[in-house]
């Protein structure tokens, strides 16, 4: 071997990729990705490369470490730090280092965030790449909760064309005219928390050969429930004759699925409409305005969806006296249905919700949205969730434009506005626009009834301050849901459900450390209590901290047992002590992340 050193003239960067398979694909490739969803997720994999410099010429060393981060902020949280020592062959034109790090049980190690790779030679950081890892659910086989396709439209242009304001849509494009395909792809967000979308976009030609691809990244924010959003993808080049006369087709990949997919012709005159789009190998039309319709899964029948939701009701800790008269209200229903009684005039589809943070309020009204569709009272059973600032503007005959959209966006289903009493708390100006809000919702409450629901949530006390306020409110809201806090024990219940989730169970010590821990929260419990979010952030900090514990063991020493158990230090940061200040909090400090 030459005795030359490893020095930066060795090597020449080529890439940094992650993948979550093993599987090869063409050209000796991977499922490369960037995002990637929680739950499909058990080993995040690194291929770090490099051209080799001295190929052909001499053999050197490469002693190569691959580190991956959590990312908050400026924060970065190591989790591994791999190291690799190799000899690089004279006849190795592209040298690959590849290595992986999480957990075998899906779902389980890489939680919602930012990441990132390192690759490093001989201690000298080559280069990074940066991941994502979204959580909006456990979805079915097939089934998006991400996003709902709107439309996809085809137009032809040069490489800036995505910017002009008129485009020409069509399904035929001439061959002798056409440079770039061009898609106007549009889709509506599903989902109230951010997360990063990325999508797939591959032409193929009639014998199913790859013409051509791009990828997009794009970021959806959160709160943005409903609102469309548009990538321009295409694949082409600035003077025609890369299209031939054939069939086409674009794919749409999303999470290594196939969403959609758009057949196209290239011949010898263009000829405008709007394409076909395939799902599931089923055809969607598209309206003149290019929005997709009959995409919508076939839906549970109203029966089948009651029962799940009243099981789902029924299955959460705690609650007790709110599942006991949701319960009772849907057997009055149906018996007022069966006897042909106008149930409408005999219970309020307008409820008040009172208690503290995190005892269940929005996972209620969720579920009771459905309840209502289930029963045939709401066409939708949606639920569309606002607070002051989705409803309120702050200028004069905004807020009326604001809350009537939001109306608009709930009829079917149920507003719920949490925090509601912050409309109408305070003096001046920006809080008559709350008034305002509160007049809106009242008459559309009145000329709509029946067609979609309120529900205002919030602390006990402001609550019912808040409905004496205004005779309006005291009249249309009749129905009250009071959420207790939880009991150390529901604490205690909720958490080992979630250690389940996570896919890890307590050893004894850590077990009764937190027994006892849940139980000095609630009793120096005030109005800020955090309930079930409390539990939420121990858990989640607990795991992260059995993570950081395994992340600094040697691969060799991770036991499978090991892997899945929290251990008392995990858990001791979690000290039973007074709490000085009444400001929110949980009893705890997390450490930087």
């Amino acid at each position: 071997m030459d005795s030359n050193e490893n020095k930066p003239s060795s090597y020449k960067f080529r890439s940094i990729k992650v993948h979550s398979s093993d599987e090869w694909m063409a050209d000796a490739t991977k499922k490369y990705r960037k995002v990637y969803d929680r739950y499909e997720t058990t080993y995040l994999r690194v291929e770090f490369s490099v051209f080799n410099k001295l190929f052909d010429e001499a053999e050197w060393e490469a002693n190569v470490r691959l580190k991956c981060f959590f990312v908050n902020g400026t924060h970065r949280r190591e989790l591994c730090n791999l190291e690799q020592k190799r000899v690089i062959g004279k006849d190795e034109n592209i040298v690959y280092f590849r290595d992986s790090w999480g957990q075998s049980t899906y779902g389980t190690y890489w939680l919602k965030g930012v990441y990132v790779w390192e690759g490093y030679i001989d201690e000298v950081k080559v280069s990074e790449a940066t991941f994502y890892v979204e959580d909006v659910g456990t979805a079915r086989k097939g089934e998006n909760l991400f996003f709902d396709i709107e439309s996809i439209r085809l137009f032809e242009g040069d490489g800036k064309a995505s910017t002009q304001e008129n485009k020409r849509y069509l399904k035929t494009f001439s061959q002798k005219e056409t440079r770039y395909v061009w898609s106007d792809f549009r889709f509506k967000n599903k989902v109230h928390s951010d997360y990063y979308a990325e999508l797939f976009f591959n032409f193929y030609d009639k014998a199913g050969l790859l013409k051509g691809s791009s990828s997009y990244i794009t970021y959806v924010a959160a709160n943005t429930l409903g609102q469309i959003y548009t990538l321009f993808p295409g694949w082409g080049g600035e003077t025609p004759g890369r299209w031939s006369s054939d069939a086409y087709t674009m794919e749409v990949i999303f999470m290594d699925n196939l969403i959609a997919t758009v057949p196209f012709l290239v011949g010898d005159t263009s000829e405008e409409g709007d394409a076909q789009i395939l799902t599931n190998g089923i055809q969607i039309n598209q309206t003149q305005t290019g929005q997709a319709t009959g995409s919508a899964p076939v839906t549970k029948n109203a029966e089948d969806l009651l029962f799940e939701s009243l099981a789902e009701l029924n299955s959460l800790t705690g609650l007790t006296k709110i599942k006991q008269e949701v319960n009772e209200m849907v057997k009055l229903v149906k018996f007022y249905q069966e006897t042909g009684k106008d149930f409408l005039n005999k219970f309020s589809l307008h409820t008040v919700f009172t208690g503290n943070p995190g005892t269940g309020k929005t996972t209620v009204a969720r579920i009771l949205a459905k309840v209502y569709k289930g029963l045939g009272i709401l066409e939708k059973g949606h639920l569309v969730e606002v607070d002051r600032e989705g409803l309120v503007a702050g200028y004069v005959g905004q807020t009326a434009i604001k809350t009537g959209e939001k109306i608009n966006e709930a009829m079917g289903g149920i507003l719920f506005i949490d925090e509601a009493y912050s409309l109408a708390q305070g003096k001046g100006s920006q809080y008559d626009f709350g008034a305002e809000a509160i007049q809106i919702i009242l008459k559309r409450m009145e000329d709509n009834r029946g067609k979609f629901g309120v529900i205002v949530a919030g602390y006990t006390e402001n609550m019912y301050q808040f409905i004496e306020s205004n005779p309006g409110l005291k009249s249309r809201f009749d129905m009250y849901f009071e959420f207790q806090d939880y009991s150390p024990e529901e604490m205690n219940t909720i958490a080992h459900g979630l250690f389940k989730k996570e896919g890890v169970k307590l050893e004894e010590d850590a077990r009764k450390h937190l027994e006892d821990y849940f139980a000095f929260l609630h009793s120096d419990r005030d109005q800020h209590f955090g309930n079930a979010r409390a539990v939420r952030q121990v858990v989640g900090e607990s795991v992260r901290n059995q993570h950081l514990r395994l992340a600094s063991m040697k691969k060799e020493e991770r036991t499978p047992e090991l892997m899945e158990t929290i251990i008392l230090d995990d858990v001791r940061e979690f000290e039973i002590k007074p709490v000085k200040s009444k400001r929110p909090s949980i009893g705890f400090q997390t450490g930087n992340s």
